[in-house]
């Protein structure tokens, strides 16, 4: 009988608070979009991944954030004999449609302490301006 094995009624059968399904977790990162005069920030936080779990894509004004975890890690997850195993990594995808005026070309990412912040700069500002005609 090893220390844990107290746990067992808890984790494992039909009494169980985490049920052998419940290995991997579904979350949404919580974000902050702001607004600036020259950008739009989204700031996500992720602990425990790094800047190599995270993919980020724009396409037709649609930005993606989703989690990268390696299949063969999690299949090196499942050889090991877990006690307790409460610190699964989440797996994520999140979109965000952006406005028209973005720069596609000026979006950049920084990674530290578990957060991610993203900065999208905005184009030129498109003041309403007079259009001369010219006679024919």
């Amino acid at each position: 009988m090893t220390e844990l094995s107290i746990f067992d009624p808890f984790f494992t059968g039909n009494n169980c608070f985490f049920p052998e399904h419940y290995t991997r977790r579904s979350a949404v990162p919580n974000t902050d979009v702001q607004e600036t005069q020259k950008s739009y920030i989204l700031t996500m936080d992720l602990p425990g991944l790094s800047q190599d779990d995270v993919e980020i894509s724009l396409k037709d004004n649609i930005l993606t954030i989703e989690s990268a975890k390696a299949k063969e890690e999690e299949k090196e997850e499942k050889k090991i004999n877990w006690l307790l195993h409460e610190r699964v990594r989440s797996e994520f995808k999140r979109t965000f449609t952006m406005p028209r005026d973005i720069n596609p070309e000026a979006i950049s990412a920084t990674f530290k302490n578990g957060v991610l912040t993203i900065t999208v700069d905005r184009k030129a500002d498109c003041a309403e301006r007079k259009i001369s005609i010219q006679a024919a």
